[in-house]
């Protein structure tokens, strides 16, 4: 069995919608294609396929953890810990990124936003500086 789907998302904010669902890449495109070329000017957004995975976040529901928002900075201080709300599959989904915010405000330091299932909030921070470590150990929080 698969551990993915290919979803068509279209639209953003109040107009976004799932188009549809697919088994595979390749499905999702062909069908994202033929939208894209029907499209009419600027009358309605471009279709994209996005991955999403399967299941997400069952196994570390079953074992009781829970989703909490992390916001690292390079040194280890924790701008914000909390628990992250479940609305949506999306926010099923462990995830990490660099908010680069000294590009738009050069007196704020980047930081890194995680979504990560965790026991507790000290759990979650732990699991937030193993990511932490490892983008500076790669060279990776360096990087644009």
């Amino acid at each position: 069995m698969a551990d993915t789907i290919w979803v068509i998302e279209q639209g953003e904010y109040s107009e976004y919608e799932v188009v549809g669902v697919f088994s595979s890449e390749q499905n999702a495109q062909a069908v994202a294609d033929a939208i894209n070329a029907t499209r009419h000017g600027s009358r309605s957004s471009e279709a994209t396929v996005a991955e999403w995975p399967l299941d997400p976040a069952i196994d570390a529901l079953r074992q009781g953890f829970v989703p909490f928002v992390v916001m690292m900075l390079e040194d280890g201080t924790v701008e914000l810990a909390q628990r992250h709300t479940v609305s949506s599959a999306p926010s099923l989904v462990e995830d990490t990124f660099m908010c680069r915010r000294s590009k738009w405000r050069a007196t704020e330091p980047d930081v890194l936003r995680a979504v990560v299932f965790a026991k507790d909030e000290a759990h979650a921070i732990k699991i937030t500086n193993e990511h932490r470590t490892r983008l500076i150990a790669t060279g990776e929080w360096a990087n644009d």
